[in-house]
Order: structure tokens, then C-alpha cells, then sequence
């Protein structure tokens, strides 16, 4: 039976006559072949070769040659293993070229040459492992070789490697494929060896600034994740124990609020002024402890210029004592015979209607607005008008009360002359403020109440009749401006009343320069304050708290005037709740724009402190102010001693996690900790008073 099946053709085995051709054509010859009308015979017995077709026999006797091939690679193994050794080399210098933009046009051909023996690597091993199989003269159909005739072959492959040395064309190809390689390497041994350390080094620095990016981009991520954690105003004022006299030294009485008695009081520490209320407790009355305790939390609550500071308070056996900042010029009740220009009463009531419009907006109702309750904290002289304006505080919130929207109050509360008569039918809402405030204008003007009476009983008929002397000749002498706004405030329709904010938009403080006069500042003294603002800076939560409980503890000063002017032109709603498009806004005023984009994100999240999207007073107030007046010395030590309740001159995590947190927060915690890490040189937690202003001295 024949070798190829059915058909059984023979196959002439032609001795070899032809060196190797390591082309592809040998490869495409081999399985492209027609073998139409061939016939290939074979007598293995007398060896006689039949010669039918000289093209299938030039065909057969190249597959004979590649087996050779074949065998001649696998004695030559540590040949191929150098061979392999130049080919990496090479490579090398092509990537090294390529990242240099260099590619010489010897490593060119060097890359050709490498490239084709590996495409003669690939056809070798197509052409061996497919000449196994035998292609049948029609069709593509394949079978196994006979061991009869594999015999033969091998005999042909020992007869050929005997003659090897007479195959000049497959030694000469080899040498020149070998010894070309390994000369070119040794000639470009160094060259090579400084690319690839070239190479290296570069990779090296690449790495390096990724690596940096990488943890750049970790920490500013950690510190915004950080920064979202809240500073609420609360936490900066804490309920004392003991006798609050051996802290405050009392000066003189400045009369009667809403259930006690309110003293001047200076601090001993730091010889700061202040107020304290001292509210004797009545025994058995949870009711009225209750009341004043929730005069204390709604003040904990707020931050405005307008309003005033609660510093700490004092919970004894038998009093409470509430001390806040002291205003030195006294009630506006004093200043009532004063006559009061157009200009004056705009940029008063524009700071009163400010305040007003800040605590209904965090749901307060103050309830007994007064001119007692009024408080003149500076006085300062307008340089072009040569006239006099008020700075003002909102106090007493005894009898305060956080509502709820579209709930109808229904507590008596307020006092005669200025409370709305709405109020007394126990039907009311938020405006009745604004009745107060409108009473408190009226007077202003006219020099006594709208309604009036000869006693409490009287007056308060009046207010239920809600009928004023709106003919008054000194409110008549006034401008059409203010006649409306009075009119406005006193309407008795709390529907048609004007709200805080609808009266801060007024065409009376438009005209008047009631935001315009107390936003006048000179652009030249506020550049200062500008470059703190946008180089605001602080490493970590405890250094934001610690500022932020310094710049709460000191008092008003020049400095913190002129910034205050810088917020409310910022703010141009006047409610003082400053939104990050109205700052944006104004900073375009000084700075140029593509500045402030690029950092305007970054200097919102470091002001708002408690992340209630809009930055209030204080933490304005804590970015702008001179860092080197407000960290000094002393208010580092009142802060110091502030966080060492027990005073023994250190500071522990424990010691300021019970001064600023009032529940447990493992982040904050560990916050603390590291901020302490920083200044503490013998790692035992503890930091003395020197490690502390080592700390807060980095705040820019």
C-alpha cells in the first residue's frame, strides 16, 4: 500500500544536492506545491530512483533539509542561547532609541536581522513539524509517515551530516548570522550599558515624582476629608465649675435682664472686659432652669456681629452665671433724646435687621426686642459726614425660643410698649420681631412709643387697636423712605408685614447707604487682610479649633472692625452668612481671577469650619486676622489653660478630646493625637505649654 491512502502514489526521495534555503519560499513551496499529473515512485530495494517530475523531487529534498536544519539547531544550543543573549541587547537599544526619538540606522538593521530570524525560527518549525505529514496530489488531505520509510530519511540525515562541511551557503549563512551579532555587541557594549543606565534613571525620576503625586494626592484628600469634619461654635464654650469670682473680678452693676442681675467683669488672666449675668436659681422651679439653660444653648448656637458672644458659663449650687462680651457705650435706651440723621438710623437699623434676619433663619425668635436690649459696643465717626454711628449687639435671649415653620406660636411673651398685638391674641410667628423692631424705629424718630398708655393695661389696649400717629410732625418731617418702613413694620396684616430680610432689601437703606456706610473701608488697609485670606493655612483639625476658640475669646479691636467691614462687602445679602459666589465675587474686586479660581474651592473648605455651606462671621474672622497678633503669648496661654482642666502644665489626646468633643470620635481622636505626635520629641503623649505654641505658630 502507498503512503498517501487510497490512491497510493510513490514518493521519490532525491539524495541531497542543494544547500538549505531558510527563505519563506521553502515553506510556501512545501504546502503550495500542484501535484496534478506527478507520479513519484520509489524501489527502496535496489534504490533506483524513477524520476517523473524534477519539481517534486527539488520539493522533497528541501523537507530533507530542513529536518537537518532541525537537528543542526539542537546541537547548537549554546549558540542559540548567545544568540537569544544579542537579541535582548538589541532590543534594549530599540527601546532606548525609540524613547530618545533616535533610532540609528544600524540598530535598524540589526532589528531587521533579529526580526527575520525570527521569522526563520518560526518557518523552521512550521516546515519540521509539518513535514510529518504528506500532501496528496489532489486535495489537502494529510496521513502519518511508515516507519519503513522513515528509516530512510534518517539514513539520508546521517549521510548529510557526515557531508556537512561540504555545505559552504549553510555555514557561511550561520557565521555571518552569529559572528556579525556578537562583534556589534561588544562594540556597543558601553553605549548600551549608559542607555540602559540612562534608561533607569529616568524611569527612576518618573517613578519618584508618581510616587510623589501619588501622596500628595493621598494627603490633600486625607486633609479634605479632615476639613469636613464640623467646628461648631458650641464647642468652643464649655460649662465651668467653681466660683466663677476667682476667674472675674467684678467691677459694677449694669443693671437688670430678663431674670438676674448683669455686672461689668474683667478677666484676671487676661484683663479682658467682659459681661456676666448672674440668674439666681429658684428652689423647686425646673421650669425656669430650664428657661435658662435654653438661653445658653441658643447662644452657643450663634455667630453674628450683630448679636452677642457667650464666653463660658457657671452652673452652681444656687446661681447661674452667664458671661458674654461686654459692650462699653451702653443701651440705645440712653441715646433715645439723640437726633438721628437719614444716614445714622440706615446703618443702625441695617446691623439690627441683619442680626434679626441671621437668627430667623436658624429658626430664633428673640421675642422681646427693647431698646434695653440694644447694646452700643463702639461708636465711630464717619470722616466725610463728620457724623457718628453706632455699632450694635442683639442681647437678653431669656425668653428666646427656636420655633418651627409655619407653626403658630402661642406664649404671652415680650414687653409692654414693643410687644405685637398679634403676640397678645396668642397667634404668631417670627414677624412679631419686626413689630418690635419697627416700635423701637418709631421711637427713634419721635422721641416716644407709638402706643401708649398710662399704665401696662392701657397700652396694651392701645396695641390691640393697632392704631399709631402716623401724622406725627417729626415722622412727617422725615423722608417719604423711612415713613414707609415705619408704616411697613406696623402693619397689623402679619401678611403684608415686612420680614427681616424682605426689610434689609428696603428702598430706605438703598438710598440712605445703610450697607454702603458701614461696608467703608480704605482698599489699601485691607490688603493685608486679603493675602491672609487667600494664604490661609493650618495643618490639622487641633490647630483650627484652638484658632478658632482664640479669635471667639478675643475682644473687638480696630483690626477686627476694618474685617468685619471686608465681610459685610462681601456679603452683599447682609444676612452675614457668606455664600462662596458672593466671596468669589468680591475677591475678583482685588485679586485676579484666574487666582482666585484656581484656589477658591480650596480656601471655602478651609473657612467653612462646620461645613454648613456658607462661612459666617468668626470663621472669616479667623482666616483674615493677623496670625502672629492672635496667637500671641497670652491667648496662647488663656487656650492652653483652657484644655488643662487640671493644671498640670501638659496636654494629653484625654485632655483635649473633653475640652472640644463632647461625644466620642475615634477620627478626631486620632487627628489629636497626631497633631500632638508632631511637637512631642519623647513620644509619651504629652506636650508641655512650649510644644503647644511650637504647634500653633505653623498656622499661616
Amino acid at each position: 500500500m502507498g503512503i498517501c491512502g487510497s490512491s497510493s502514489p510513490d514518493i521519490t526521495i532525491v539524495p541531497n544536492k542543494y544547500t538549505l534555503d531558510v527563505d519563506n519560499d521553502c515553506q510556501k513551496n512545501c504546502f503550495n506545491a500542484k501535484q496534478s499529473d506527478s507520479s513519484i515512485k520509489i524501489n527502496s530495494s535496489e534504490g533506483v530512483v524513477k524520476k517523473t517530475d524534477i519539481q517534486e523531487n527539488n520539493k522533497t529534498n528541501k523537507k530533507s533539509d530542513k529536518i537537518l536544519f532541525n537537528i543542526q539547531k539542537n546541537e547548537n544550543k549554546k549558540e542559540e542561547v548567545k544568540k537569544e543573549e544579542v537579541k535582548k541587547e538589541n532590543n534594549n537599544i530599540q527601546n532606548n532609541n525609540k524613547i530618545n526619538g533616535e533610532l540609528s540606522f544600524k540598530n535598524k538593521n540589526q532589528i531587521i536581522n533579529n526580526d527575520n530570524n525570527d521569522n526563520k525560527e518560526n518557518n523552521k518549525n512550521n516546515k519540521n513539524s509539518n513535514f510529518l505529514n504528506v500532501i496528496e496530489s489532489k486535495g489537502t488531505k494529510k496521513r502519518s509517515i511508515s516507519t519503513h520509510e522513515l528509516s530512510e530519511i534518517k539514513d539520508l540525515v546521517i549521510k548529510k551530516e557526515k557531508n556537512k562541511e561540504s555545505n559552504p551557503k549553510l555555514s557561511e549563512i550561520k557565521k555571518v548570522m552569529f559572528d556579525s551579532s556578537t562583534i556589534k555587541s561588544k562594540d556597543e557594549k558601553e553605549k548600551d550599558e549608559k542607555n540602559q543606565n540612562e534608561k533607569d534613571k529616568k524611569y527612576q525620576r518618573r517613578n519618584k515624582k508618581s510616587t510623589t503625586l501619588v501622596e500628595k494626592s493621598r494627603l490633600e484628600s486625607k486633609f479634605k476629608e479632615e476639613m469636613k469634619l464640623c467646628v461648631l461654635s458650641q464647642t468652643l464654650i464649655e460649662e465651668q465649675r467653681g466660683d466663677p469670682t476667682k476667674k472675674y473680678k467684678i467691677l459694677k452693676r449694669l443693671g437688670d435682664g430678663s431674670y438676674g442681675t448683669v455686672y461689668s467683669v474683667v478677666n484676671n488672666q487676661t484683663g479682658m472686659s467682659a459681661a456676666m449675668k448672674k440668674i439666681e436659681k429658684v428652689k423647686e422651679n425646673e421650669i425656669d432652669d430650664l428657661e435658662i439653660k435654653n438661653e445658653i444653648d441658643i447662644l452657643k448656637k450663634l455667630d453674628h456681629p450683630n448679636i452677642v458672644k457667650i464666653y463660658e458659663f457657671y452652673d452652681t449650687l444656687t446661681d447661674f452665671f452667664i458671661v458674654t462680651e461686654y459692650c462699653k457705650r451702653g443701651e440705645l435706651y440712653g441715646y433715645i433724646k439723640n437726633y438721628y440723621s437719614e444716614n445714622q438710623l440706615a446703618v443702625l437699623f441695617y446691623q439690627v435687621f441683619s442680626g434679626l434676619s441671621y437668627l430667623h433663619e436658624n429658626n430664633i425668635l428673640h421675642r422681646d426686642l427693647k431698646l434695653e436690649n440694644i447694646m452700643i459696643s463702639d461708636i465711630e465717626k464717619d470722616l466725610n459726614t463728620k457724623e457718628d454711628y453706632f455699632w450694635i449687639k442683639i442681647i437678653d435671649f431669656g425668653t428666646a425660643k427656636i420655633f418651627k415653620r409655619n407653626k403658630i406660636e402661642k406664649a404671652v411673651v415680650g414687653s409692654s410698649y414693643y410687644i405685637a398685638p398679634e403676640v397678645l391674641k396668642q397667634k404668631y410667628n417670627e414677624k412679631c420681631d419686626t413689630w418690635s423692631v419697627g416700635v423701637i424705629l418709631y421711637m427713634l424718630i419721635v422721641g416716644r412709643a407709638p402706643f401708649d398708655g398710662k399704665n401696662d393695661d392701657e397700652i396694651i389696649e392701645s396695641i390691640k387697636i393697632g392704631v399709631y400717629n402716623n401724622k406725627h410732625p417729626k415722622l412727617l418731617a422725615r423722608s417719604k423712605e423711612v415713613q414707609n418702613l415705619v408704616s411697613c413694620l406696623l402693619e397689623r396684616k402679619i401678611s403684608k408685614r415686612l420680614s427681616a430680610f424682605e426689610a434689609l432689601n428696603h428702598p430706605f437703606f438703598t438710598k440712605f447707604n445703610g450697607r454702603a456706610l458701614f461696608c467703608n473701608f480704605n482698599e489699601h488697609e485691607i490688603q493685608s487682610y486679603l493675602d491672609n485670606l487667600l494664604n490661609y493655612k493650618f495643618q490639622s483639625k487641633f490647630q483650627q479649633l484652638v484658632l478658632a476658640f482664640v479669635v471667639h475669646n478675643i475682644p473687638q479691636s480696630k483690626d477686627t472692625r476694618i474685617i468685619l467691614k471686608l465681610f459685610r462687602y462681601f456679603n452683599k445679602k447682609g444676612n452675614c452668612k457668606l455664600t462662596k459666589e458672593e466671596l468669589t465675587t468680591g475677591l475678583y474686586k482685588f485679586r485676579n481671577k484666574n487666582i482666585v479660581d484656581s484656589a477658591i474651592d480650596d480656601i471655602f473648605l478651609m473657612l467653612d469650619g462646620d461645613n454648613n455651606g456658607y462661612i459666617e462671621y468668626e470663621e472669616f474672622l479667623r482666616a483674615c486676622i493677623d496670625k502672629s497678633t492672635a496667637l500671641n503669648n497670652d491667648n496662647l496661654k488663656y487656650a492652653f489653660k483652657f484644655l488643662d482642666k487640671d493644671n498640670s502644665g501638659t496636654l494629653s489626646v484625654d485632655k483635649i478630646m473633653k475640652a472640644f468633643v463632647k461625644k466620642g470620635n475615634d477620627t478626631l481622636k486620632d487627628i489629636f493625637k497626631n497633631s500632638i505626635q508632631e511637637v512631642d520629641k519623647d513620644n509619651d503623649g504629652i506636650i508641655s505649654f512650649n510644644d503647644f505654641r511650637e504647634l500653633m505658630r505653623r498656622v499661616q
